[in-house]
């Protein structure tokens, strides 16, 4: 996959895509949206933000040509671990901050990184009317040792716990303001729901 030049020569892109898709019932990332795989939808839209953009979790690249990045040492710990894997990537690439999106979420903003605000040393996370979309956040990878510090534990931790931990900023917006922009697609109806005129 070609990335544009970005604005933001700091900041990496990473889709988490490890996810089991239970409720969807098969790979979710790789069903179709208007003739697109939803995740294909997702990193067209990220990686106008940022110089470089990877796959966390994910067990195929999709034929987007993107790297995939194991969450070894942290398998099946959900999104935390694919969040500690991105970090070690993005710092090792030289990169300061990592833009995080999920793969079901096939109309993500593409001025994300803007609602977010300018990178800091604090995790920046979006509030769609108040409820925290913790996958879609801007974390500085300075923060990687306390993300692997909560992984050391048994079963899965939750990103929201490591924003409020981390003291995040929090980015507060309404879903009016982006037109369904955080449609979660979890289920075969959901997908239906989208696909719709109105949806």
């Amino acid at each position: 996959m070609t990335l544009p030049v970005s604005p933001s020569p700091s900041v990496a892109g990473v889709i988490f895509a490890g996810g089991a898709s239970r409720r969807f019932g098969c790979d979710k990332a790789a069903e179709l949206l208007n003739g697109r795989m939803m995740i294909a939808q997702v990193a067209s839209r990220l990686a106008w933000q940022v110089r470089m953009l990877a796959l966390a979790g994910a067990r195929t690249d999709y034929g987007l040509a993107l790297p995939c990045l194991d969450d070894a040492p942290h398998k099946d710990k959900g999104p935390l671990a694919g969040l500690a894997s991105a970090m070690r990537w993005a710092r090792a690439e030289g990169y300061t901050h990592v833009l995080t999106a999920p793969c079901d979420v096939p109309k993500l903003p593409m001025n994300l990184l803007t609602l977010l605000g300018p990178p800091d040393d604090a995790p920046h996370v979006l509030a769609v009317d108040d409820r925290l979309e913790a996958a879609c956040a801007l974390w500085p990878v300075g923060l990687a040792t306390q993300v692997e510090a909560q992984l050391t534990g048994d079963g899965k931790l939750s990103l929201t716990r490591a924003l409020l931990d981390g003291k995040a900023v929090v980015r507060h917006v309404t879903a009016r303001d982006l037109d369904g922009s955080f449609a979660n697609i979890n289920t075969p109806d959901d997908l239906d729901q989208l696909k719709m005129p109105n949806g």
